[in-house]
């Protein structure tokens, strides 16, 4: 399965008309633990054992980058690894942290309401980026990546 759609086995938790996703409330009804710290050097990591999971982000991260964070690492947890006790550390595997994004990515920014959200603001091009992204909870660069990646960036 790709990793689109192990985030989209996840829309069934999601409130599509009301931005941005609800990433508390996906944590709480998979059962998985979410921590803060205050990490030098590291945005998150994912613990997954037969009878936890947790996620603990970096505390000093801005909001949009905390939250991709969390549905990053949340990739790690929900998607299948090799073992059944795992530690992620982010950058530490390129295949498996893309994956991540490609995950997180889904999730934060589903396909269905990102493309409600386009057409809604299309009257408002020069400003349009900045408030689907901020709906989003995301950063612009991560909305531009999605839109590039949705093929929306050349239709009006």
């Amino acid at each position: 399965m790709r990793e689109v759609d192990y985030a989209r086995r996840l829309f069934k938790y999601i409130d599509m008309d009301s931005p941005p996703v609800d990433l508390n409330s996906i944590l709480t009804k998979l059962g998985i633990k979410l921590f803060f710290e205050d990490f030098i050097k590291l945005d998150g990591l994912a613990l997954k054992s037969p009878k936890v999971s947790i996620i603990v982000v970096n505390q000093n991260l801005p909001e949009t980058r905390m939250r991709f964070t969390i549905a990053h690492e949340l990739g790690h947890l929900i998607m299948p690894h090799r073992k059944s006790y795992y530690v992620c550390i982010s950058k530490k595997n390129k295949l498996m942290e893309r994956s991540a994004n490609r995950f997180a990515a889904e999730l934060l920014m589903p396909q269905p309401m990102v493309t409600t959200l386009w057409k809604q603001y299309k009257s408002n091009k020069q400003y349009r980026v900045s408030i689907v992204a901020h709906m989003l909870s995301v950063s612009r660069s991560a909305l531009y990546n999605r839109l590039r990646v949705l093929e929306l960036t050349n239709k009006n």
